[in-house]
């Protein structure tokens, strides 16, 4: 059966890379006026860029500011270790493509949490450890897997590159621009024509930051939309090689726990998971069609 896929699971963040590619590719071009070197340089910073993200190198370093570590204890050996192979071997079965080298780490924070990053790096929580069951990891295991499966975690890495690099350019504009402004406040009681140059170096920079803000804003809110669809996927996924009942088991754990609180519109469009229950719901009619 066949699940996600890179481009269905993440069809938004190739688009967003696209943009903040063209992007650059634009600002650059404002400094060399020849869109063909602006091409180039955009397309070698990016290369590089994303090579590095996408590299073994990179992973290390998200692992490293996540606090995911390498499971050191004997007992969390004992007790981990075979409930990720059983799901590891699942998941292999279903998609024997899917990396030969995926490890499971470890966190020391006691929020209940599990993630995947780049290719082969699935890390738990010391407070998923405590909150779930064996069985529940199972599920919860299967759904990171899922993330890998599908390529989630490289788009969300190549996503982070792409901000980065966009925060770049708007860091190097806006100082472009203070300067003019400066100068142009400097010179703006020496005649009329300064003075005109003073105003539309301030409208420039009044329009720039309303656009940046709207472009991330419009970017936040298509990237959440793709990342809540991916979750589903990657629900689906845990089902397809048999954690369905788990992972539903998980949820309503991370259900009861969780502190609910009225959010904002803003904060529902820009979230990056469904509701909790609309997960449970989805599984329980997937277990349902499948009884």
């Amino acid at each position: 059966m066949k699940n996600g896929g890179f481009f269905k699971s993440n069809w938004a963040y190739i688009i967003w890379f696209c943009l903040y590619f063209s992007f650059a590719v634009c600002t650059v071009y404002l400094f060399t006026s020849d869109i063909l070197i602006s091409f180039l340089i955009t397309a070698l910073i990016y290369g590089a860029c994303v090579g590095l993200a996408l590299s073994p190198a990179g992973e290390v370093i998200v692992r490293l500011m996540e606090g995911a570590k390498p499971i050191q204890t004997q007992d969390d050996k004992d007790y981990l270790l075979p409930i990720f192979e059983e799901v590891y071997e699942e998941a292999k079965k279903l998609t024997p493509s899917i990396n030969q080298d995926i490890q499971l780490y470890i966190t020391d924070s006691m929020s209940v949490n599990a993630f995947a990053v780049g290719r082969k790096t699935v890390a738990v929580t010391r407070g998923a450890v405590y909150a779930f069951s064996a069985d529940e990891l199972n599920g919860i295991l299967g759904h990171e897997l899922g993330h890998i499966v599908n390529g989630d975690t490289k788009a969300l890495l190549m996503s982070l590159v792409g901000n980065g690099f966009f925060s770049i350019i708007i860091f190097v504009l806006r100082i472009v621009m203070n300067i003019i402004q400066t100068i142009s406040n400097a010179l703006s009681g020496k005649n009329v024509v300064i003075l005109a140059f003073a105003f539309v170096a301030f409208l420039s920079r009044l329009l720039i930051d309303v656009a940046i803000f709207l472009f991330l804003f419009i970017g936040d809110v298509i990237l959440a939309l793709n990342s809540r669809y991916s979750e589903y996927l990657a629900d689906e996924y845990s089902y397809l090689i048999g954690f369905g009942e788990d992972l539903k088991s998980a949820l309503y754990v991370i259900s009861k726990i969780s502190m609910p609180r009225k959010a904002t519109l803003t904060e529902r469009l820009k979230a990056s998971h469904p509701y909790t229950t609309a997960r449970i719901e989805r599984l329980e009619n997937m277990l349902t069609q499948s009884a």
